[in-house]
């Protein structure tokens, strides 16, 4: 590690936030105030013979609040705390010496920001020294607990997160509920039409980060004031959410029939729409359209609180059949199939992805087994091929089949959604509903699969 510069004499803080003052994440508030509790009473480990942890790890995507969690963990539980971030991490003199000056304001807090940094040291990218840092974690004998945040868990060397190091491991996935609500209750600080449905508006925002929320606000007063308008709309913020997930609308395209390409792409997503809401009701859909972006001809916005974590064979199954489901579309309204374009590609892709995976890696085939094959492709990279190519097409081949059948079974709701979408560009939820109403399917997947 590089030596520490003079400039970074450790600066010893009090933290003015709290739990109270971060909106949301309220598991991950009480799973830190459990941790207080533990940290400030040791003798209740002593029965079970076990040493004061000494750090946890909270790690998640950029912008989710990760270091102000950090922060309010000093607060609440009532001590200073040290910080060391950016290339002081690559500089081993500075943290000892930190860690020094915590011992002797001990009990105390040291952050350690976005360890997962990589930096540039004699010409060659490299990490932290992960084995550095947690020798001086056990070294250290006072009460100095360390709170260190990354990206990515992957990253970090476990020698960092073994017994008397980062013992807590906390996981932010994205911001939840409340938390987006309260980024639209700032944003509607501004002048705002009144009858903006707030929750709508939650719901559409799920998966953006605090940084994107905050752009949001920004572009929703930047377009009032361009186009002359007095107070920000819900069209306007629907609109900008889209352009951030999206991109900006085309509104022209260098295609040979500009009416064709948007009646090829509103059976295209009719077909996805129709299918994942009758296959996959649990995944919630908050709109359909067919109006060209820079990233995307047309598109179904799903609610990313509804994804699973975990998922069965039938689910995986239904949802490849649904990705399928666009291009059979298109190929039925055509009548041709050379008439096919380029406009799945993303679906083929995820589609081939899911059923290697469901193949290779979670034991899902019935003739394969119960196998994954990550840990034997690094000793024999051949493996199975031969056998997992003729399974992966008999799988490709029983989806397509199975999506003709059901794009075949369910094409009046299909054809109904895709005039919708080429009569107003966008259908939302719950007109969505409205046209597929409750009506429900059963079919069972392949035996032989």
């Amino acid at each position: 590690m590089a030596r520490k510069k003079e400039k970074d004499t450790p600066q010893i803080h009090k933290s003015k936030i709290g739990f109270d003052d971060i909106v949301g994440h309220k598991q991950i508030k009480e799973r830190l105030k459990s941790i207080i509790r533990i940290v400030q009473h040791p003798k209740e480990l002593e029965r079970f013979d076990t040493p004061v942890p000494k750090g946890l790890l909270i790690y998640g995507p950029a912008s989710v609040g990760k270091s102000m969690l950090a922060k309010a963990f000093a607060k609440e539980a009532k001590m200073p705390y040290y910080e060391i971030s950016g290339s002081q991490l690559f500089e081993l003199d500075h943290i000892k010496e930190v860690y020094e000056a915590a011992s002797k304001h001990a009990p105390c807090v040291v952050i350690l920001e976005d360890i997962d940094i990589k930096g540039i040291i004699q010409g060659t990218l490299t990490n932290v020294s992960y084995t550095d840092i947690a020798k001086v974690l056990e070294s250290t004998k006072a009460m100095v607990f360390t709170i260190a945040t990354a990206e990515d868990l992957d990253a970090i060397d476990p020698v960092l997160t073994s017994a008397q190091k980062l013992d807590f491991l906390l996981e932010i996935t994205k911001l939840d509920k409340d938390a987006r609500r309260f980024f639209i209750e700032k944003i509607l600080e501004k002048p705002h039409d009144p009858k903006i449905n707030v929750e709508r508006i939650v719901r559409y925002i799920t998966g953006m980060s605090a940084l994107e929320m905050e752009r949001l606000g920004r572009m929703a007063a930047l377009y009032v004031v361009e186009h002359g308008q007095k107070v920000i709309t819900e069209e306007i913020l629907i609109e900008q959410v889209n352009i951030i997930k999206y991109g900006h609308k085309i509104k022209t395209q260098m295609v040979r029939n500009l009416e064709k390409e948007l009646e090829m792409t509103a059976y295209h997503e009719a077909a996805h729409a129709v299918l994942s809401s009758l296959l996959l009701p649990h995944i919630k859909i908050e709109q359909v359209t067919i109006a060209p972006r820079s990233r995307t001809l047309g598109f179904v916005s799903y609610n990313a609180e509804d994804e699973l974590s975990n998922i069965t064979k039938e689910e995986l199954f239904n949802d490849v059949c649904v990705l399928l489901a666009g291009r059979t579309a298109q190929i039925r309204r055509s009548g041709k199939e050379q008439d096919m374009d380029s406009g799945a590609i993303d679906d083929l892709s995820q589609a081939s992805l899911k059923i290697y995976a469901a193949i290779t890696n979670l034991g899902m085939d019935k003739e394969l087994g119960f196998i994954n094959i990550d840990a034997i492709a690094m000793i024999d990279g051949s493996f199975l091929k031969t056998q997992i190519e003729k399974r992966f097409l008999y799988w490709m081949h029983a989806a397509q089949k199975q999506t003709v059948k059901l794009v075949d079974k369910q094409w009046k709701l299909i054809e109904t959604l895709a005039l919708k979408l080429i009569e107003q560009e966008i259908v939302e939820s719950d007109e969505l509903s409205r046209i597929i109403t409750k009506k429900k399917i059963s079919h069972k997947i392949p035996e032989s699969l």
